[in-house]
């Protein structure tokens, strides 16, 4: 019987191979996320689902990544989750099952996402609010890990991130990121929260005004923190 892991690989194997020319490829597009960078990432899109993935039909895959060791190239495959595509109300349930599906039961509880940022030796990391804002500030040279929601930080999170010069909180400029960056702030004392713009996300942000932008903003906060510190 094929395990688990191996069948989320097959999945993930799967979707890859269908993002060309599909929908999600189009709206990674839109958020700039394409070109350099964004292989080892491995979105996919659910063109021909595998069975027990009916519900995910057309909704862009994020696979979940863990490397036992950073060398290594292939991972494994954890657990999936996957974005709706279609731009209408994801909170209506008559018109969407949500923005975001999780595979059923253990598989869907909420983890980190971008691991692999971990394993690699900086003095800094970031935490954002989703995957793809995880994806957008690594691409600018911010390693970055992904929390699958604003509400979706567990205790147990806590302990990669204490070992940092400083953990940057990059919350969304809404009510949800500044509690976001509480939650996470209450947890971590060598954490800061870099709040995005109002109404705006990590990738908004970067979208709209650079790379850049973001280490710019990031260095401001650095030195903010300095400043109360000495």
């Amino acid at each position: 019987m094929i395990s688990q892991n191996d069948f989320n690989l097959v999945a993930a194997k799967r979707y890859v191979t269908a993002l060309p020319g599909s929908p999600a490829e189009a709206h990674l597009e839109t958020r700039g996320l394409v070109g350099r960078g964004m292989a080892q990432f491995a979105l996919g899109y659910v063109a021909e689902p595998l069975p027990g993935h009916e519900n995910y039909r057309g909704r862009l895959a994020i696979p979940y990544i863990r490397f036992p060791r950073v060398t290594e190239r292939n991972g494994i495959v954890v657990t999936l989750r996957f974005r709706c595509l279609e731009d209408h109300n994801h909170k209506d349930r008559d018109v969407c099952r949500g923005k975001y599906l999780g595979l059923p039961g253990e598989l869907g509880k909420p983890r980190l996402y971008n691991t692999r940022a971990i394993q690699i030796e900086h003095d800094e990391i970031a935490i954002t609010e989703g995957e793809l804002d995880a994806i957008t500030a690594t691409l600018a040279g911010v390693p970055a890990v992904g929390i699958p929601g604003a509400t979706s930080w567990r205790t147990h999170f806590r302990a990669p991130f204490l070992g940092y010069a400083h953990v940057w909180v990059l919350a969304d400029g809404d009510a949800a990121g500044t509690q976001f960056g509480e939650m996470v702030t209450g947890y971590l004392d060598n954490a800061t929260v870099v709040q995005m713009p109002e109404g705006k996300d990590v990738n908004d942000f970067v979208n709209e005004n650079g790379q850049d932008a973001l280490k710019e903003m990031i260095d401001d906060a650095r030195r903010a923190a300095e400043v109360r510190a000495a």
